[in-house]
């Protein structure tokens, strides 16, 4: 299980942390499409040197095959070294990160406190 641990510096830290659970929920709708083994696709007889787009004849041939996936699994405010936490539903890449930022960023634009984010 992947965390990304918030710490915040400053006051108001109680309106931070509200932010925080409103970036939550917008994060919550967020998903991704992951691959379903219980439905196994043949391959065809097309040209597969150009694995592009085979993945992508894939896609559209096997859309059932596709489940949705929420990035984030879980958040929640905690005691202790840091103040809230988000849980990946698996290692996120930099992007995703990076768009976690962003919205962070903007939730408390305007508060004046700081923070640090710390994924492990």
């Amino acid at each position: 299980m992947v965390r990304s641990y918030i710490k915040i510096y400053g006051p108001p830290i109680l309106e931070a942390i509200k932010a925080l659970e409103a970036v939550a929920v917008d994060m919550s709708k967020a998903i991704s499409l992951k691959f379903s083994h219980k439905c196994l696709p043949y391959p065809s007889q097309s040209n597969t040197r150009d694995w592009n787009a085979y993945l992508k004849n894939m896609e559209r041939t096997y859309v059932d095959c596709y489940e949705p996936v929420r990035l984030i699994s879980k958040a929640h405010q905690q005691l202790g070294e840091y103040d809230f936490f988000y849980e990946w539903d698996k290692e996120p890449n930099m992007e995703q990160v990076e768009n976690l930022l962003g919205k962070i960023d903007e939730a408390l634009d305007g508060l004046g406190c700081y923070y640090t984010i710390n994924t492990k």
